[in-house]
């Protein structure tokens, strides 16, 4: 039971960060609803990739609200439901200039390589997982070390630059003024907070 609270708690949340940038997407970007619809899902993406980062530098207010262990969860959760946004944005979105559309595969690749790393290198070996699966990643992480790893599974800032860039070169969207002021407010604003981390730490 508790998980599915944690789970519906970190729900509310990404949405409700995601929810201004949807809101002046729609009031600054004219397109089908259709093409909205994926837009949406693009965004969630990318805010999830952001929220994730964000819990990564473990924040003092929210490790004093909700404990480290549901922070680590929502980080984990976080991955599993942006890897199937990205994969849907991706899926559903329509034909565009190469810049957009390879800024925006090669983000998704770096997704995808980044949530295998943490899969097989980072999470625990799991006494339930499928014992194929646990000899695999056990053989895996003989091979390579936790901090490579880790150093790996930061493929997802470069993921988020990416789908930065490629939101950057939608011309219907970076015309939008106040979403795009929000949209690089939201992501100067995460990797500020990650960088002082990493200097202070």
């Amino acid at each position: 039971m508790g998980s599915v609270y944690s789970f519906i708690q970190l729900v509310i949340g990404w949405l409700l960060v995601s929810l201004p940038l949807i809101v002046f997407l729609y009031v600054g970007v004219i397109e089908s609803q259709r093409n909205l619809y994926s837009y949406d899902v693009g965004i969630l993406a990318y805010v999830g990739w952001l929220i994730a980062l964000y819990i990564s530098t473990r924040p003092n207010w929210l490790v004093r609200w909700f404990g480290m262990g549901r922070l680590m969860f929502w980080h984990r959760v976080l991955g599993s439901l942006t890897l199937v946004t990205a994969i849907g944005h991706y899926w559903f979105s329509f034909t565009m200039h190469s810049e957009i559309k390879y800024t925006g595969l090669v983000a998704l690749i770096l997704s995808v390589i980044a949530f295998l790393i943490a899969v097989l290198i980072l999470s625990p070996l799991g006494s339930r997982s499928l014992i194929g699966f646990r000899h695999l990643k056990t053989i895996i992480r003989e091979r390579w070390s936790r901090k490579s790893g880790l150093w790996l599974h930061r493929l997802y800032i470069s993921a988020i630059l990416l789908g930065w860039l490629h939101v950057h070169l939608i011309i219907r969207i970076a015309n939008s003024m106040y979403f795009m002021m929000l949209f690089d407010g939201y992501t100067l604003l995460v990797l500020a907070i990650y960088g002082w981390h990493k200097l202070k730490g």
